[in-house]
């Protein structure tokens, strides 16, 4: 199975990254961690996400990092675009078979509120999406 999680560094992405460890525990599990910077990506004062190429990085080191640290194997990648687009796009050019990513849930699954992103992506995704939130996951499947 070849999972692409979509890491932003944002609380949110935490929760993705806690779901690619549970569906990456079995043998020949292979986790691409990408993240894209928007085209209108701002630096901030206060050291908050600011969307250049080495805060990119930076981002997709630490989700590295955590999987490793769970016996997990991964692959970065930062990715220049609309960022539903770029990771329909990567996912459907590499063959991935589940798209992880976050959203900021408010509580039970059946209020799960999807940002823009994961709106975007669930709608144009080549493959399943969970879609991991604070309290509960959602798997969407293509044309559903």
């Amino acid at each position: 199975m070849r999972i692409l999680l979509a890491y932003d560094g944002f609380e949110h992405s935490d929760n993705a990254l806690r779901s690619t460890v549970e569906l990456a525990r079995a043998d020949g599990v292979e986790v691409t961690v990408l993240s894209v910077v928007p085209p209108d990506a701002r630096g901030s004062k206060a050291g908050g996400h600011v969307g250049l190429r080495p805060h990119a990085h930076e981002d997709v080191a630490r989700a590295h990092a955590y999987l490793r640290q769970a016996g997990i194997e991964s692959e970065m990648a930062i990715e220049h675009g609309d960022p539903a687009e770029e990771i329909a796009r990567v996912a459907g050019e590499g063959g991935y078979d589940v798209i992880v990513a976050g959203s900021r849930s408010r509580s039970r699954l059946g209020e799960l509120v999807l940002g823009s992103v994961s709106k975007a992506l669930v709608r144009s995704a080549p493959c399943p999406v969970l879609v991991a939130g604070k309290d509960a996951d959602a798997r969407f499947e293509p044309g559903l």
